[in-house]
């Protein structure tokens, strides 16, 4: 490592320049740089930044605990290898139950083979932390460069998709807006399973490429069936194409399974309730939802009923309960006027329940309409604790 620097900093002059030698007679490839006190130590570490300073414990205006204060707290500096020197070993035991992440010690008087195996060591974990920086600097460059290709891949699937079902395009987009917003508002999911689902709702129609003309132009299920006996293989088909690239494997699984129904009658495994993956049954009705709209000219509001109405038997119940609140916030003819939503800590007396409040078992806990007092709020906290509540609260605006 080119350009290495340590800093020495001490007010005794006799030590100070025997620790200057040692480190110039042992580590000829050094920069050294030195000095008397706390103040000029820092101007000297803003200027030059160290990877390694030795510093006494006492010295007069900044302290050594200071000047490793100033180093710790400032993001440029923090990672230095900060080795304290002190008069007694007292003095090390209150700093190390201080626990000031002070990477070393050295005790007056110092040996000088002591001074130097303390510095090779430091030596040691400065290299080992750049080539740690370096790594990760690589591996930043690496996932931006993958992130761009999957984005690409992503891209000229939705084209393939586009020329099939032209229809679709903008379809697949609002589903995979109204699956994330849901995911997120249901708070299990980290940010690599949000990622999952969203390709995974431009890639759902994936398997319909390989439909008839004829047949493309459908669904592949209606009421929780499928609309030709040719639509058992969509599933399969979709998980095939996806499999071939394996950063996809898990979007493959996602969507192989979006057709299963909450009750067990689905295709292509039967799966039932907790056996359908979660990211599936977001996509499911999601993508239910659009269809809806789209291929049956229904309104927001008669699309949700439809949902809602098959919660059990084709939808995870919570799933639907969400995907009405995404419709509220996105459909502009299911808007109230001074709505808004807030979660459970925000709630006050006297606010206006605007929409019914569900919990993740099912249970409508409070009507559209309903008044807040302190006494029904304190129930709902109650009742969240072992029961939570699904989503936001929306109420009428003061």
């Amino acid at each position: 490592m080119t350009d290495f620097k340590i800093l020495a900093v001490d007010d005794e002059v006799s030590f100070l320049m025997m620790l200057v030698k040692v480190i110039e007679k042992h580590f000829p490839d050094f920069k050294i740089l030195s000095a008397k006190n706390g103040q000029d130590a820092w101007k000297i570490i803003t200027t030059e930044n160290p990877q390694i300073i030795i510093s006494d414990l006492n010295m007069p205006g900044y302290n050594g605990l200071e000047l490793l204060n100033l180093v710790r707290n400032e993001k440029k500096h923090k990672d230095s290898y900060f080795i304290v020197v002190t008069a007694n070993d007292d003095e090390i035991r209150r700093v190390q139950l201080m626990d000031l992440s002070v990477d070393d010690y050295l005790t007056k008087p110092v040996a000088e083979e002591k001074i130097v195996a303390r510095v090779k060591s430091a030596k040691r974990v400065v290299i080992m932390q750049s080539q740690v920086i370096e790594e990760n600097k690589l591996l930043l460059q690496l996932a931006e460069q993958l992130e761009n290709e999957i984005q690409d891949m992503i891209r000229l699937s939705v084209k393939f998709l586009e020329a099939r079902i032209p229809s679709y395009t903008e379809t697949l987009k609002k589903v995979a807006e109204a699956s994330v917003w849901i995911a997120k508002s249901y708070g299990d999911f980290d940010s690599d399973h949000i990622r999952n689902i969203e390709i995974s709702a431009y890639l759902s129609q994936a398997g319909r490429v390989y439909l008839s003309d004829e047949l493309v132009k459908k669904p592949v299920m209606e009421s929780g069936r499928p609309t030709n006996e040719y639509m058992h293989q969509v599933p399969k088909l979709g998980k095939d194409i996806l499999s071939t690239v394996r950063r996809f494997s898990e979007v493959g699984k996602i969507i192989f399974h979006i057709y299963e129904n909450f009750d067990g009658s689905g295709i292509p495994d039967r799966l039932k309730s907790w056996q359908i993956p979660f990211e599936s049954r977001i996509l499911r009705v999601a993508l239910d939802y659009y269809e809806l709209k789209l291929l049956y000219a229904k309104t927001p509001r008669e699309a949700i009923e439809i949902i809602k109405s098959e919660a059990q038997r084709l939808y995870d119940h919570r799933v639907t309960v969400l995907m009405e609140q995404f419709m509220y916030s996105n459909e502009k003819s299911e808007k109230i006027e001074n709505e808004i939503a807030l979660n459970i800590t925000e709630l006050k007396d006297a606010m206006k329940i605007t929409r019914d409040i569900y919990t993740e078992k099912g249970l409508k806990l409070l009507p559209a309409g309903a008044v807040l007092s302190s006494g029904i709020i304190r129930k709902i906290l109650l009742h969240n604790t072992t029961d939570p509540i699904l989503g936001n609260i929306y109420v009428k605006r003061y």
